[in-house]
């Protein structure tokens, strides 16, 4: 016959077996997402990769000299002036902001103010 001592033994031992597999289990699904997302990443630096040696060809000088030409009818590029290059001085001002914006106080005049504060409805 078993012992009371016994008994618990072998229920401890049953509860530490189930908590081991739990642990174990819940290791195992972590190890499976952390490598879906190994997955991701690699894929994504492969796909950074292609686009970059996709610029690199598209980006090429005597290309673009050729594009150049082709359309040269419709683009009409000319070469740049001195005249054109500025300093910041000389851009000219940004027109004047709008001094009576009215700003929606109740839910049925539409949109609310971004810049009505933290207390606006």
């Amino acid at each position: 016959m078993l012992k009371t001592l016994d008994i618990i033994l072998i229920a401890v031992m049953l509860g530490a077996a189930a908590y081991t597999y739990r642990i174990k289990h819940e290791a195992e699904t972590i190890e499976e997402q952390v490598a879906k997302v190994d997955r991701k990443i690699s894929l994504e630096k492969e796909t950074i990769s292609l686009l970059q040696a996709d610029w690199t060809v598209l980006d090429q000088p005597a290309r673009l000299q050729r594009l150049a030409n082709i359309y040269d009818a419709q683009l009409q590029l000319k070469p740049i002036s001195p005249e054109q290059i500025v300093t910041a001085d000389e851009l000219p001002a940004p027109p004047p902001a709008p001094l009576n914006v009215p700003i929606p106080t109740a839910p049925n005049m539409g949109r609310y103010a971004y810049n009505a504060g933290p207390n606006a409805q």
